[in-house]
C-alpha cells in the first residue's frame, strides 16, 4: 500500500532533481551558447539524465555539438556516482513552404535555453 507521505516524498525528490538539473544546466551554458543553437532541454528519468540540444542546421550541429558535449560532462559531474547522461543533438528542419512538412521536435521536461523563434522555427517555439 502506498501512503500519502510516501507520495509527498517522491514529489519533493522529483522537484529537487528538476531544480538541480536546471541550475546545473544554466551554469554550464554560460559561455557555451553558440550562434546555431536553438534550444536546450534536460530531464531526469531515474538515474539517467537526458540532455537534448536543437540546432538550426546540420553544419551548426557538426561544428558546435562538441562544446555542448563538454557542458553535458560538466552536468554529470554535479551528480553522485550512479547517474549517467544521454546526449541528443538534433537539427530542426524548417518548412520551405506551406505544403512542406517540418520535423516535430519536442522539448524535454526542463527547457533551459530557447531562442525566440516563433517566425523562423515555429516547430520549436513555445507559448511564452
Amino acid at each position: 500500500m502506498i501512503r500519502v507521505a510516501d507520495l509527498v516524498i517522491v514529489c519533493k525528490e522529483d522537484m529537487n532533481i528538476d531544480i538541480e538539473l536546471r541550475l546545473s544546466a544554466q551554469k554550464v551554458l554560460l559561455g557555451a551558447v553558440t550562434q546555431g543553437l536553438r534550444a536546450v532541454s534536460i530531464e531526469s528519468v531515474g538515474k539517467v539524465i537526458m540532455w537534448r540540444c536543437i540546432f538550426g542546421s546540420e553544419v551548426a550541429r557538426e561544428s558546435q555539438s562538441d562544446i555542448l558535449s563538454v557542458a553535458a560532462l560538466e552536468i554529470i559531474a554535479d551528480f553522485p556516482d550512479g547517474y549517467r547522461i544521454e546526449e541528443e543533438y538534433l537539427v530542426v528542419r524548417v518548412r520551405d513552404s506551406e505544403e512542406s512538412k517540418s520535423n516535430s521536435l519536442k522539448h524535454l521536461k526542463n527547457i533551459v535555453y530557447l531562442r525566440h523563434e516563433r517566425d523562423s522555427y515555429p516547430e520549436i517555439a513555445i507559448n511564452t
